[in-house]
């Protein structure tokens, strides 16, 4: 998909449209528009309404940094060198002689940043313009001040088409939880009941299990919430109309069963696309 994304807007006659590409972290099919009853996702709904919904959108491995190297580079890990994790003593690279989707942007004319999670590496291969992570409170765990961190790269005076790379780290598990302890600026805290959250059928229906998949359920609204002030910010600043958005996720959730394995919930993931 990513080579295809450079080949084709390489070729592209006339005013080249914006690209943002939007992966989760550990999300699922536990969106409104994919049929869950309790989920409340309503900007990933009205994103889908307006746009694509994919049924059957699969990864090719379900881990973070595997993952996510075959989005950026269009190539299998066997293919692209990128086995594993990107941090700590996993230390896997990506081939230096890899072309990636930022590069081939690039070289179709396209002004590039990021902010929120990479987890790949070399910077060399994934050469972005701008990182946009600093001075955001909260994190790439707060979505909302990561679109509003967005708005500087997309009101910068440049008359080149850009391309961003949204990667909040919702709704990953953070340690022990899914960052949900604290209060996150422009967030409004969205809470589960546990009783009520739908188990799903690979997972024993246990009261630590119901109360781990509310908390997980949390994260998914606050990343919703984030895909809603980032539609918002491409509106005002004038963008919306000549935007390409792509939402995904990277692989599962992060349960026995799923992320990690080769089991549906571990590969099956969601895919928005959204083309003005």
């Amino acid at each position: 998909m990513a080579t295809a994304w450079g080949a084709t807007l390489s070729r592209a006659q006339g005013r080249q449209r914006n690209v943002v590409l939007v992966v989760a972290d550990d999300m699922g099919l536990q969106v409104g528009c994919y049929g869950d009853p309790v989920i409340r996702t309503p900007n990933l709904d009205a994103l889908a309404a307006e746009g694509t919904r994919f049924s059957h959108a699969f990864c090719t491995t379900a881990s973070c940094s595997a993952s996510r190297s075959v989005i950026l580079t269009g190539l299998q890990n066997h293919a692209n060198g990128q086995y594993g994790h990107q941090h700590d003593v996993h230390n896997f690279h990506t081939f230096a002689w890899v072309r990636s989707l930022p590069r081939l942007l690039a070289e179709a004319g396209y002004r590039t940043a990021f902010v929120g999670k990479m987890h790949v590496q070399p910077e060399e291969v994934y050469p972005f313009e701008q990182n946009l992570n600093q001075g955001i409170p909260g994190g790439s765990h707060n979505p909302v001040a990561m679109a509003e961190k967005a708005r500087e790269f997309l009101l910068q005076r440049d008359s080149r088409p850009f391309f961003l790379y949204f990667c909040p780290t919702d709704p990953h598990r953070a340690g022990k939880g899914f960052a949900n302890e604290k209060d996150y600026p422009g967030v409004r805290r969205v809470v589960y009941d546990p009783e009520r959250v739908p188990v799903p059928s690979w997972l024993p229906d246990l009261p630590e299990t119901r109360s781990e998949w509310a908390e997980f359920y949390q994260a998914i609204s606050r990343f919703d919430q984030g895909i809603g002030r980032l539609v918002e910010v491409l509106q005002e600043t004038g963008h919306w109309e000549d935007t390409l958005i792509l939402v995904l996720s990277d692989n599962g959730p992060p349960w026995p069963g799923a992320k990690t394995t080769l089991y549906e919930p571990g590969v099956r993931l969601p895919l928005i696309v959204r083309s003005p």
